[in-house]
């Protein structure tokens, strides 16, 4: 059955569930194609407006191939997160090596923004679901939470990420927070913009645009 809802829809009755992995780097064509539809109705319309019949008609895939590659409109939301949180984690990562307080904030705020360049759907889709606690992929969402917040989280709490605190999450967020609207007013509103520009715009709002000497 479909829904436009959120509760996770699965196949009829009688029909087996195939769930192949949802690694983004081992994804096929096809379910790449229906990842990249439901992402752009997901962004376009609201999670809960799209349906599996829509995001079917859109990738020009049967309706059990959805199911086949993802089981629910739910495991598309969750593949998205997933998939958007270990390509932002690995960037972050290789951009912020050795780095620490402003050089390193600097490189979180310039790594997303540059994804929400390249991949606007996405970010639009995130942007919307980040604080929704009500929803199946919460786990999800909380690992794309850690993902960008928690190289910042040791700056806040002065000493390594695994120390989180709630103060050092709330200023983690503000940063984070804070480059997620930004951006998406640049996105939408301001697009002719270069990303530099933006950057040091963002820089400036948030007080990192100064950087230590190096040695």
């Amino acid at each position: 059955m479909t829904t436009g809802g959120d509760v996770p829809v699965g196949p009829r009755s009688g029909q087996e569930s195939h769930a192949p992995s949802r690694s983004p780097g081992r994804r096929g064509a096809t379910a790449q194609s229906i990842l990249d539809a439901a992402t752009h109705l997901f962004a376009t319309r609201g999670v809960s407006a799209t349906s599996v019949d829509d995001i079917a008609l859109a990738s020009g895939s049967a309706k059990g191939s959805v199911y086949y590659n993802f089981t629910s409109k739910a495991g598309l939301v969750e593949a998205l997160m997933d998939e958007h949180a270990a390509r932002v984690s690995d960037s972050i990562r290789d951009a912020s090596r050795g780095l620490t307080g402003a050089a390193l904030q600097r490189a979180v705020v310039a790594t997303l923004l540059a994804d929400m360049h390249e991949h606007p759907d996405s970010a639009r889709v995130l942007a919307s679901e980040v604080f929704r606690t009500d929803r199946s992929w919460r786990e999800s969402v909380s690992s794309w939470r850690t993902a960008l917040m928690g190289p910042l989280d040791a700056i806040e709490s002065g000493g390594a990420a695994s120390e989180e605190s709630p103060d050092s999450r709330i200023g983690a967020a503000a940063i984070v927070g804070a480059t997620l609207i930004a951006g998406l007013e640049w996105l939408i509103f301001h697009p002719d913009l270069p990303l530099d520009r933006v950057e040091d715009q963002i820089f400036r709002t948030l007080g990192v645009n100064s950087l230590p000497p190096t040695e």
